[in-house]
């Protein structure tokens, strides 16, 4: 099993994700790909951090097709633009209920919870406001151009928008979790941090998640 360990960091001014210094950050890499079939693997990072309020999480995405079509929040299918998805068991207990958070390259998320892929429970919008994410695209949409290279978004996800939506206290010493690369149009990515040895795809398996060590 792999783990990640969360540094703890105090929290700018503005509460801004992108006031940390994330070059000090070490990151972890979604470069497993157990269904893979053609294609360039494209490096994708993941940096995260943590105060004792919210986690920050920074993505960075090579990607030199990147294509975003939906803009509506919750939308079913964010997960076929280009997109990385954040699954994770704030509880602290491996198997139990779980988080998806999805985002397009442009930042439009998806967030839900629950025990499986069939049960889920859609965060509100009330509660997603409180929820910061910025984006290197400027657009709501993005077609491929010529110039694609790479795309970056960061998320300040506060603990209080975890608790309200899976009603649950959250442990600030360990999460367990996986991070997915999936989406878009060209050359689609599927790969894992943690690897899902099983033929069929599928993100939403909790049992082969990793560790998130807060410290």
């Amino acid at each position: 099993m792999r783990y990640y360990t969360v540094k703890r960091s105090t929290k700018s001014k503005n509460g801004s994700p992108v006031c940390f210094d994330w070059l000090a950050v070490k990151p972890l890499f979604i470069n497993d790909y157990p269904w893979y079939q053609n294609g360039k693997k494209q490096n994708t990072q993941i940096k995260l951090c943590a105060d004792q309020d919210s986690l920050f999480i920074q993505i960075i995405a090579d990607d030199q097709h990147s294509f975003s079509k939906q803009t509506e929040f919750n939308h079913m299918l964010v997960c076929e633009d280009s997109c990385v998805e954040f699954f994770f068991s704030p509880s602290g207990k491996l198997g139990s209920s779980y988080v998806n958070l999805e985002v397009n390259c442009c930042g439009t998320m998806h967030i839900a919870f629950g025990a499986d892929r069939n049960c889920r429970r859609y965060m509100n919008q009330d509660i997603a406001k409180t929820i910061q994410c910025q984006t290197s695209i400027s657009s709501l949409q993005k077609k491929e151009t010529n110039q694609d290279r790479q795309w970056t978004v960061d998320i300040c996800l506060p603990f209080a928008a975890i608790e309200k939506l899976t009603g649950e206290k959250v442990n600030t010493k360990k999460w367990f979790a996986n991070f997915y690369r999936c989406g878009g149009r060209i050359e689609p990515q599927y790969a894992t941090w943690q690897n899902i040895p099983i033929a069929i795809p599928d993100f939403h398996r909790p049992e082969f998640f990793g560790e998130l060590i807060f410290t």
